[in-house]
């Protein structure tokens, strides 16, 4: 019910059909200026998220906060060996497919992401995170698979396959590796504001490898549009995801 809810309130074309909904309810029972102001609302919600370029914005002003990783000054830090920890971000146990196509395409620019670093740090151990809700094959596990596919060395894997969120990896990699060995934190731009709190709250201070950008500005184009988008419409799901998942992390341990 839980999870229903949360699915519910996060997803931002709700928020259009529940204003609809409650004007014509209070169009029938004789509010009119009530019905108003509802409509205004639904309109501007839906003009906001899916036609003006404020979803871009939003997405870009937190997914600057970090820097991409320049692999030519990972020799200067010391770093290797180091852990390349790759979160978690979904997959499916279809069978018949490769672990390639069983990634979900932010988990596969995670795993592409943290395989770029471990080539750079050969010493390195690629930790593979996440979980699987089936009980079958965890995608810590499927990550580890595409590894080897992609020619890194078993010895050179390790598997976190029971975290099944941000907290818990932060939380099970402290108590499985410690503070010892440099670490590298792979997940995506958007979700790095909100994984760096959580192992800084576990007590580790990795160095952030952000990718799986949204937005990316480039100067032959125009970045920041006016006109109806539906992937605008997914980056203020996404948005209105980090934004509740980071005030949920301040309630938690405050």
């Amino acid at each position: 019910m839980a999870r229903f809810l949360a699915a519910f309130l996060l997803n931002p074309l709700w928020h259009f059909w529940l204003a609809i909904v409650l004007a014509i309810i209070l169009f029938f029972g004789g509010y009119r200026q009530a019905t108003k102001y509802l409509l205004a609302y639904a309109a501007i919600w839906l003009f906001a998220i899916s036609m003006s370029p404020l979803p871009q914005l939003l997405v870009h002003q937190r997914e600057r906060r970090y820097a991409v990783v320049d692999t030519n000054c990972l020799a200067t830090l010391q770093l290797n060996p180091a852990h390349i920890l790759v979160l978690g971000a979904g997959h499916t146990n279809a069978p018949g497919f490769s672990a390639f196509d069983r990634l979900s395409e932010p988990a596969l620019k995670r795993f592409l992401e943290g395989y770029r670093l471990q080539r750079a740090l050969p010493q390195s151990k690629l930790v593979c995170s996440g979980y699987s809700s089936s009980g079958r094959e965890s995608q810590a596990e499927a990550i580890a698979k595409l590894a080897l596919d992609f020619g890194v060395s078993p010895q050179d894997t390790l598997l976190q396959p029971k975290a099944f969120n941000t907290e818990a990896e932060a939380r099970t990699y402290a108590q499985r590796f410690g503070k010892d060995t440099p670490l590298i934190l792979v997940t995506s731009a958007l979700h790095m504001p909100r994984a760096m709190f959580w192992f800084r709250h576990y007590g580790l201070d990795p160095i952030p490898a952000p990718t799986n950008y949204l937005v990316m500005p480039d100067p032959g184009y125009e970045t920041f549009t006016w006109g109806p988008s539906t992937r605008k419409i997914e980056m203020t799901r996404k948005l209105l995801h980090e934004y509740a998942g980071m005030l949920y992390a301040k309630w938690k341990v405050r």
